[in-house]
């Protein structure tokens, strides 16, 4: 007799993360929805990674390790660990971070949610960013995020979560863009056959033009209760420079010019022609779209140098 597939199936691509992955784990084991497996893909790592995944595998069988004979990269690393989340035919799926913690009752709550709104693709709970010592940053309700540093607002607005609920996929995908939500919104749960239909991570829309595509697919619900733990610490991928990030993502130095952002467009573009939209609603979306690429803030990058300049003009850092 074959065993029945598991509830929802947990992605956890890692790399050289001994430091936080003890409390991952922890977090995952005090689920109280125990239905899960975890797929941990070790993208060649050569800190203690190996040592305590297979530590953990061998306590609990949940827990499944796989390890890259070489670095694929972050993008390739997350796609291989979703790929095989997929096929154990868990009905759910999420990715989730080495160094993240969901609460107790996260998972629960999430598939409950999913149960009663099957018009929704997703879900994810209000959370808490926490620095690498577990402690919170501040939220500030004025700004609409938590005050990662005096110059670095993390985002995290009730507003945009009301929309991403929304009937309509143009309204969706137009707060999306302007919210640059993608950085949590990836690791919520999803419905398993959404996530399969979808583009994997690629440069250079990565995981904004996943959630882009996931979004005019179905709305995303959210349960405002904070019950997921979102870290924030100095070897965080956001305080990458343009090179490093670059590195991180596909394994391999950059060979342009340009910020990965300069195509952007041509992905978010792509996700819309993927998705199942009416054709009054891809000509909205379409619209959608070319306000957010046309608009006097993509002008800005483009010609202020700074971090966020398409051509990689930034005078106040070398990377």
């Amino acid at each position: 007799m074959s065993t029945p597939p598991p509830r929802v199936a947990i992605a956890m691509p890692v790399y050289n993360g001994a430091e936080y992955l003890g409390e991952a784990f922890d977090a995952l084991q005090a689920q109280t929805e125990a239905d899960w497996v975890a797929v941990v893909t070790d993208n060649a790592s050569t800190d203690a990674t190996p040592e305590i995944v297979r530590q953990r595998a061998e306590a609990d069988p949940r827990i499944r390790y796989v390890r890259n004979a070489t670095n694929l990269g972050a993008n390739g690393n997350f796609n291989r660990s979703m790929a095989l989340a997929v096929e154990t035919g868990a009905p759910f799926v999420k990715w989730a971070a080495h160094d993240d913690r969901p609460r107790p009752g996260y998972l629960a709550a999430c598939l409950a949610e999913l149960a009663v709104h099957p018009e929704a693709v997703g879900v994810h709970t209000g959370i808490q960013l926490i620095d690498g010592e577990g402690d919170p940053y501040p939220y500030s309700e004025s700004r609409g995020g938590f005050v990662a540093s005096a110059t670095d607002l993390w985002r995290w607005d009730p507003a945009d979560l009301a929309v991403y609920e929304d009937a309509d996929p143009a309204r969706r995908l137009a707060r999306f863009l302007r919210a640059k939500s993608g950085e949590w919104m990836i690791y919520g749960v999803f419905r398993a056959e959404a996530v399969a239909r979808t583009r994997p991570f690629a440069m250079p829309g990565v995981e904004d033009a996943l959630c882009a595509e996931l979004l005019l697919r179905g709305p995303v619900r959210f349960l405002p209760e904070p019950l997921f733990d979102h870290r924030l610490h100095a070897g965080s991928a956001r305080h990458l420079s343009r090179d490093e990030y670059i590195a991180y993502e596909t394994g391999e130095a950059p060979s342009a010019a340009l910020l990965p952002s300069i195509g952007r467009a041509a992905d978010f573009a792509r996700a819309i022609a993927r998705a199942p939209l009416a054709p009054a609603e891809r000509a909205r979306t379409a619209a959608a779209l070319a306000v957010f690429a046309l608009g006097l803030r993509r002008f800005k990058n483009l010609v202020v140098p700074g971090p966020d300049n398409y051509l990689g003009l930034d005078f106040s850092r070398r990377s």
